[in-house]
C-alpha cells in the first residue's frame, strides 16, 4: 500500500519503488513476448526469411551496408540477428529472438523516459504507459515478428531521451554527453529503419518550440552554447552526419535504394492514388486517426486484420487522455511542468504517423510502430485521469487514504487487466488458429516441406521453384533432401534403385498432371493442408518405372559423349514440336563442382552456324553443382534460328558445355578430341516472317501467280562450272492457300531452259497473307554444261520471271 500511495505522488526523482515498478513492467512485457516465442504467428514470414538469409550471410563474412533485395532494407537490425545466431544458430526462434529482446527493452525504456520527462503524476503516468504498451496486441506481434521495425520504439525512446537530457540534464558534462550520444543515435537510426530519416523532423520542430516559449531563463542563456537548444541540435547533427556518411556515400552511388521502395508506395505514385493523390490523402489521414479504436491494418501479416490498436475497454482512456494532452498544449499553463514534454511527445507521435498518411495501404502498423511509446502517451494520461478522478472523488471521511489510493488504482488496473485479457486471448489462441494467418505466414509452405522431408529418405525429391526457392523454404531447405527443379523443360531421374517425387505448388496442378502421364498409371496425390484444401501435389514414380527412360522417351541415337567435369550427353531425340529437341544426360561419379552452362549449335550444310541456344539446366533451376551421380536427366531445347533462311534444311546439332563465370571457358571433351559432340541431325521448319523484321537482299517485285511473288533473292554460291553446287536464297512473298504451288529453278540460255529444281513453294507451312518465307535452294550446275552466259529463272503457277545472270566457266577438274 506504500507503494501506491507513492505511486501518485508528483516526483521526479527515481527510488526504490521504482525499480520495482520497472521489474513488474518488464517482466509481465518480457513473459507477452517470450510465450510462444517463435510458434505465433504460425511459420515463417517471407520477410522473416530475407531477414535470415542475410544474417546469415553476415554470419559467413558478408558485412553489407544496406541490404537491396527485397524492396531495399537496412542492416543494423540484421547484425543483431547475426549475432544471435552466432550463440543459438539462425533458426526461426533465435530471428524473432531479436525482435522479443528489443520490444522488451521498449517496455522498460518507455518506463524509464517518462520517469525522466513528466513531473505531474509521473510514476503513475510511466507504469500506466508502459503497462499499455506490454499489454498492447500490436507491439506483441511485432516483438513476435522477426522484422526490423522493431527497434524503432526502444531506439526512438532513447534518442529522444538523450536529446531531453542534453536540454534538462543537470550538468554541462552530462548535456554534452547526451547530445553526443543523440547525434549517434539519429545516425543509427537511418541504419535500421526509413523513418529513422524522420527524426530530424522531430528534433528541429521541437527546438525551435523551445526557443520560442522560452524567452529568457537558463534556456536562453546558453541558446547557443554547445549544450544548449540550438548548438545542441548542431552537435547533434554534426554526430549524427558522421554516422550516417557512410551509408551516404552508397545511397550517393545508388540513389534508387534511398528512394525506390518509398516511391513505389507513396500515394503520389499513379499505380497508389490513381492520380489523386490528395484524395487519398485525406481517405488516408481517416484511416490512421481510425486504426486506434474503429478499424486497423488489414494485412494479416500484422497481427488479426482490421483490429483496432485498442479493445473497446483501452479506447476510453486512450481517447481521454487525447483530450487532456490536446488541452494542457493548447492551455500552456505556466504552471504546468510537463508542457515541453507533451510538445516533444505529440511531435514524436505526429511524425511517426505521417509514413502511413503518405503511402498506401493505410493503416499500415508496421510504418506507424515508431510512432510507439509516444502515441501510447495518451493512453497513460487517461488511465491516470481515471485513478485521481476516482481517488478524489471519494469522501475522505467515509474512505481512508490508503483504501481511496487503492480504489482510485483499481480503475485503471482492471482496465489494463481486461485489455491484457483480450490481447492475449486475439493473439496467442485466435490468431494463430486463423486460415488467414496460416497462409500469409507461410505455413503451408513449411508443412509441406516438413512432409517432403519426410519421405526424402526413401524418395528422390524435387520441387518445384516457386516454392522450392521462396525465402522461407530456401533458408529452411536442405538442398540434399528437398532439391529445386522446374519440369517445365527438364525432369530428373534419380539414381538407379530411388524412386521419385515431384512435388508442385497447388496451383500447379496442371504440371503435375502432365508429369504424372509421362508413366502408366501413376497419378498426382494432394494431402490436405489443416483446412480441407490441397496442402501441395505430388507425383510419386517408384524406382521399377525408372529403370529406363519413360515411355516414348529415348535418345533417336544413343551416344556416350564424355566431358571434363561435367555431365556425359547419352544421346538426343527431336521432339513431336517443329524445331524441339530433347537431350539425355547423366552425372557421373564425379560431382560437378562448377555451375555450367549447355551450348547447342545448329549447323548447316556449309558449316555456318545458323541458330543455338545456350541454357541452364532445368531454366537455371537444377545448376549442375546440384546434381547427383547417378542422376539423369532429359531435357527439352527449342534453339532460336536467326537465319531467316535455314527453314527446310536439316542441321547438324552439335552440343557442349561452358562456365560462363570463367569467360565462357568451354569444357573440353574426356573421350575424343575438342570441346563439343554432335548430338544428331534437325529438320528444321520453315518459318515466315512480317517484312518489316528482315533484311532483304537484292530487292525485287515479280509476280509467279496469284498472291504469290519474288521479293528478293542472294546467290551464295561462288564457283559456276560445271557439276558445281549452287545455292540461292529465294526470297517469297505468299498467302494462305500459296505454300502448296508449285516453283521450279531453270537454267536458261537463248531458247533452251534445263531444270534444276523442283519443290511446293513452302510444303505444310500455313502461310498468313503478306508473309515471307526464305527458301534456301541446294543443287548442282549440270555436269555437261557448257561454259557461257546464262539466267536463273523461276517458274510459279501462273508466270516465268528472271531472277539472276551468271557466267559459267570451264571445269578446272
Amino acid at each position: 500500500m506504500i507503494l501506491l500511495k507513492q505511486a501518485v505522488r508528483s516526483t521526479t526523482a527515481w527510488s526504490r519503488p521504482d525499480w520495482l515498478l520497472l521489474a513488474v513492467v518488464t517482466g509481465l512485457g518480457a513473459a507477452l513476448r517470450f510465450y510462444k516465442l517463435g510458434v505465433v504467428p504460425p511459420g515463417f514470414q517471407f520477410d522473416e526469411a530475407f531477414n535470415a538469409i542475410d544474417a546469415a550471410q553476415v554470419l559467413h563474412g558478408n558485412f553489407p551496408l544496406f541490404l537491396p533485395a527485397n524492396a531495399g532494407r537496412e542492416v543494423l537490425y540484421t547484425y543483431v540477428q547475426a549475432a544471435l545466431g552466432a550463440f543459438f544458430g539462425v533458426n526461426v526462434f533465435s530471428l524473432r529472438l531479436a525482435s522479443a529482446l528489443l520490444g522488451i527493452a521498449a517496455v522498460a525504456a518507455t518506463y524509464v523516459l517518462l520517469r525522466l520527462m513528466i513531473h505531474r503524476e509521473s510514476r503513475m503516468v510511466a507504469t500506466f504507459t508502459s503497462l499499455t504498451l506490454a499489454v498492447s496486441l500490436w507491439h506483441i506481434h511485432f516483438s513476435h515478428y522477426g522484422i526490423r521495425v522493431i527497434t524503432m520504439p526502444f531506439l526512438l525512446s532513447a534518442l529522444f531521451g538523450s536529446y531531453w537530457l542534453g536540454l534538462f540534464g543537470r550538468t554541462r558534462r552530462r548535456r554534452l554527453v547526451a547530445f553526443l550520444v543523440c547525434g549517434l543515435l539519429t545516425g543509427l537510426g537511418v541504419w535500421t529503419n526509413p523513418t529513422g530519416r524522420f527524426v530530424p523532423f522531430v528534433l528541429i520542430p521541437f527546438t525551435l518550440w523551445l526557443v520560442w516559449r522560452h524567452p529568457t531563463g537558463d534556456l536562453r542563456r546558453r541558446r547557443w552554447a554547445l549544450d544548449g537548444p540550438l548548438g545542441g541540435l548542431l552537435l547533434t547533427g554534426l554526430v549524427a552526419l558522421v554516422v550516417f556518411l557512410p551509408l551516404g556515400l552508397e545511397f550517393y552511388r545508388h540513389p534508387e535504394w534511398f528512394t525506390g521502395h518509398a516511391a513505389e508506395v507513396s500515394i503520389f505514385a499513379d499505380r497508389v492514388s490513381g492520380g489523386q493523390p490528395g484524395r487519398m490523402l485525406l481517405f488516408n489521414i481517416g484511416r490512421v486517426l481510425g486504426m486506434f479504436s474503429i478499424t486497423g491494418d488489414e494485412e494479416w501479416a500484422h497481427g488479426p486484420a482490421g483490429r483496432p490498436v485498442f479493445d473497446p475497454f483501452m479506447s476510453l482512456p486512450f481517447t481521454v487522455g487525447i483530450g487532456l494532452w490536446l488541452w494542457r498544449l493548447w492551455r500552456r499553463r505556466p504552471d504546468d511542468p510537463d508542457v515541453d514534454a507533451l510538445a516533444l511527445l505529440a511531435l514524436w507521435s505526429f511524425v511517426m504517423l505521417t509514413p502511413s498518411v503518405f503511402s498506401e495501404a493505410a493503416p499500415n502498423y508496421s510504418r506507424t510502430l515508431p510512432s510507439l511509446p509516444a502515441i501510447f502517451l495518451a493512453a497513460g494520461l487517461g488511465l491516470t485521469w481515471l485513478a485521481v478522478t476516482v481517488a478524489t472523488r471519494l469522501s475522505a471521511q467515509t474512505w481512508k487514504e490508503s483504501q481511496r489510493v487503492g480504489a482510485g488504482l483499481l480503475v485503471p488496473l482492471v482496465i489494463l487487466g481486461l485489455s491484457g485479457i483480450i490481447s492475449f486471448y486475439d493473439y496467442f489462441v485466435r490468431f494463430p488458429r486463423l486460415p488467414e494467418v496460416y497462409f500469409a505466414y507461410e505455413a503451408n509452405k513449411l508443412d509441406a516441406l516438413a512432409r517432403l522431408n519426410e519421405q526424402a529418405e526413401a524418395y528422390e525429391v524435387y520441387l518445384q521453384p516457386l516454392w522450392a526457392n521462396h525465402p522461407p523454404v530456401r533458408f529452411l531447405r536442405s538442398s540434399q533432401l528437398v532439391k529445386a527443379l522446374d519440369t517445365a523443360d527438364a525432369l530428373v531421374l534419380p539414381p538407379p534403385g530411388q524412386g521419385v517425387i515431384y512435388a508442385y505448388p497447388p496451383e500447379m496442378t496442371r504440371e503435375a498432371e502432365r508429369v504424372a502421364a509421362f508413366w502408366p498409371g501413376v497419378m498426382p496425390e494432394a494431402p490436405p493442408d489443416p483446412y480441407g484444401g490441397a496442402l501441395y501435389t505430388q507425383v510419386k514414380v517408384e524406382a521399377d518405372q525408372l529403370t529406363t527412360w519413360p515411355p516414348g522417351y529415348q535418345p533417336d541415337t544413343p551416344v556416350e559423349a564424355r566431358f571434363v567435369d561435367a555431365p556425359t550427353l547419352l544421346g538426343m531425340q527431336t521432339g513431336p514440336r517443329a524445331g524441339e529437341i530433347f537431350l539425355f544426360w547423366r552425372a557421373e561419379e564425379r560431382e560437378t563442382v562448377r555451375d555450367l552452362t549447355a551450348f547447342i549449335h545448329l549447323i548447316d550444310a556449309d558449316g555456318n552456324r545458323v541458330g543455338q541456344i545456350d541454357k541452364l539446366p532445368g531454366n537455371g533451376s537444377y545448376l549442375t553443382t546440384g546434381w547427383t551421380p547417378g542422376e539423369r536427366v532429359m531435357e527439352r531445347y527449342v534453339p532460336e534460328v536467326y537465319d531467316p533462311c535455314a527453314g527446310g534444311e536439316t542441321v547438324e546439332v552439335q552440343v557442349g558445355w561452358y562456365e560462363l563465370a570463367a569467360n565462357g571457358e568451354r569444357r573440353p571433351r574426356l573421350d575424343a578430341p575438342g570441346d563439343m559432340a554432335v548430338a544428331g541431325e534437325l529438320a528444321l521448319p520453315l518459318v515466315s516472317y512480317q517484312a518489316e523484321h528482315l533484311t532483304i537482299p537484292n530487292p525485287v517485285e515479280l509476280a509467279l501467280g496469284d498472291e504469290l511473288a519474288l521479293v528478293g533473292y542472294e546467290v551464295r554460291s561462288y564457283v559456276f562450272e560445271p557439276d558445281a553446287p549452287l545455292v540461292i536464297d529465294l526470297y517469297l512473298r505468299g498467302a494462305e492457300g500459296t505454300a502448296d504451288r508449285p516453283l521450279s529453278l531453270h537454267l536458261a540460255e537463248a531458247q533452251e531452259t534445263t531444270p534444276l529444281w523442283l519443290e511446293p513453294a513452302a510444303p505444310g507451312v500455313t502461310w498468313p497473307t503478306g508473309e515471307i518465307i526464305c527458301r534456301r535452294v541446294r543443287t548442282n550446275l549440270p555436269v555437261d554444261l557448257a561454259p557461257g552466259e546464262y539466267w536463273l529463272t523461276l517458274t510459279g503457277p501462273v508466270a516465268t520471271v528472271p531472277v539472276s545472270p551468271f557466267t559459267v566457266n570451264a571445269s578446272m577438274q
